[in-house]
């Protein structure tokens, strides 16, 4: 919990009177007080132990923030802890030249905070440039409850793309997280541009156990692309599916797709005026014989194994080592 306020009860604002970009908060001084005199200075470092209470009003998203969706129902959730136990912790901001704040980390808190109608909430603030605060903004929401993996993922690139990592090891060492993990998540965005573009509307419809069972499919069946992504549609209101049941809806949904073989159409044999007499179909190992009305079958029958008994005696098959050997 914030620790409580020592001294005489001052303003940030009339203790910054002579800056030229006054801040309306209220000063929180924590156990051990920076001189009121540097409490400017204090401002502009990069880490500073002054806990200062900023309007929700004035706090603004970081454009560096992975998250791309927020649980309405877990934002309320939160709004409920923070109204029965406190900020437990505070968010930390950096100051833009308009007089906002920059989220760095508590976009979550801000969210719920808002919900609740607070007006103010204590907030670490940060002397940092665009760079710092890009790495400080997805690092810090690293470990944030609710993060997906595609969102993970997104995160983890820009590390790389922007500078701060080289490698999945890099990432895995600024992050604290293994490197199979990171490779995990980074997995996700080796799908088509087409389910990434899905993603960026619902990043948490796939894990990246679903983008395996999904790269799978596409490696088996590379022409479905377009049955999957419908199948996927359908997994939108299902965010708890697993991936086995994923498996299973995808083959449901590919086996329709795939090609049939056609047909082979039956040859009719005739009777002595032309009608059809018998049907035959052969296929693999089969001979398929229909019988036309009006044929006699027993005798049909009769003379079929006849035929069949002498074209047998004809033949000389090989053994049954040969064939174990074949």
């Amino acid at each position: 919990m914030n620790a409580v306020p020592q001294g005489p009860s001052k303003s940030l604002e009339e203790m910054l009177q002579e800056s030229d970009k006054p801040v309306p908060a209220q000063l929180v001084i924590p156990d051990n007080p920076v001189e009121h005199s540097k409490v400017s200075d204090v401002l502009h470092r990069t880490e500073s132990s002054i806990i200062v209470k900023i309007p929700v009003q004035d706090l603004v998203d970081s454009p560096w923030q992975p998250r791309h969706k927020y649980d309405e129902t877990a934002i309320q959730a939160l709004g409920e802890t923070l109204k029965a136990r406190g900020q437990d912790e505070p968010i930390r901001v950096r100051r833009l030249p308009n007089g906002k704040y920059q989220l760095i980390a508590g976009h979550r808190r801000t969210r719920a905070a808002r919900l609740i109608g607070w007006a103010e909430l204590d907030a670490i603030v940060l002397e940092i440039d665009d760079r710092e605060a890009q790495k400080a903004t997805l690092l810090s929401n690293e470990t944030n409850e609710g993060l997906s993996d595609f969102e993970r993922a997104l995160s983890y690139q820009e590390l790389i793309t922007a500078g701060f990592a080289t490698t999945q090891k890099d990432v895995a060492r600024l992050t604290g997280l293994s490197q199979g993990r990171v490779s995990q998540c980074l997995g996700l965005l080796k799908l088509p541009q087409e389910i990434l573009d899905l993603l960026e509307k619902y990043p948490g419809l796939l894990s990246y156990r679903h983008a395996k069972v999904v790269q799978d499919s596409l490696e088996k069946h590379p022409n479905t692309l377009p049955a999957i992504i419908t199948a996927l549609d359908t997994l939108i209101d299902k965010p708890e599916l697993e991936s086995s049941e994923l498996k299973t809806i995808l083959d449901r949904a590919l086996e329709s797709k795939r090609p049939r073989k056609a047909l082979i159409e039956p040859r009719t044999i005739g009777d002595k005026n032309g009608r059809s007499a018998f049907k035959v179909r052969v296929h693999a190992h089969q001979i398929v014989i229909n019988i036309e009305e009006g044929v006699d079958v027993d005798m049909a029958g009769k003379k079929t194994m006849a035929a069949l008994r002498q074209f047998a005696e004809s033949l000389e098959l090989p053994s049954e080592e040969k064939l174990k050997n074949q």
